[in-house]
């Protein structure tokens, strides 16, 4: 899993990297840069919501099966600066053999909350092509 995830780009160009993917978990960061801010100088919510999305995506896609999101709700906390690095957790809560939902946070390096959320996941029956 951590090797598919190391060859997207999208999470390349944030410079985000996974930390720890098992059943269920998933944890990833991100340095928040100058190139991420919003109007307010601190980091957009967009960038915020795409460490969550990634981490989301390892986590729901853990068991195998393929797993794409129905839903991400996120809710900002507390802004967080450039030179900062985030840290995204995401846990399974409950999952059934078509959905799952997951809790997640965004914390910074002090522990502080900067986001939560909740995601839910449609879960398929093809393996990912990475597993075949």
């Amino acid at each position: 899993m951590l090797e598919a995830q190391g060859r997207e780009p999208f999470p390349k160009l944030l410079g985000i990297t996974c930390e720890e993917v098992r059943e269920g978990y998933a944890r990833c960061k991100m340095a928040v840069t100058e190139e991420m801010v919003n109007i307010f100088g601190s980091a957009h919510g967009g960038a915020v919501f795409s460490l969550l999305d990634e981490s989301f995506q390892l986590a729901c896609n853990s068991h195998g099966r393929v797993a794409v999101a129905l839903n991400l709700s996120v809710t900002y906390v507390k802004g967080a600066l450039p030179g900062e690095t985030l840290i995204s957790e995401v846990t399974e809560k409950s999952r059934t053999s078509r959905t799952a939902v997951y809790d997640a946070s965004v914390t910074n390096g002090e522990g502080e909350l900067v986001a939560t959320g909740q995601a839910l996941a449609y879960r398929k029956k093809d393996l990912p092509d990475f597993l075949k």
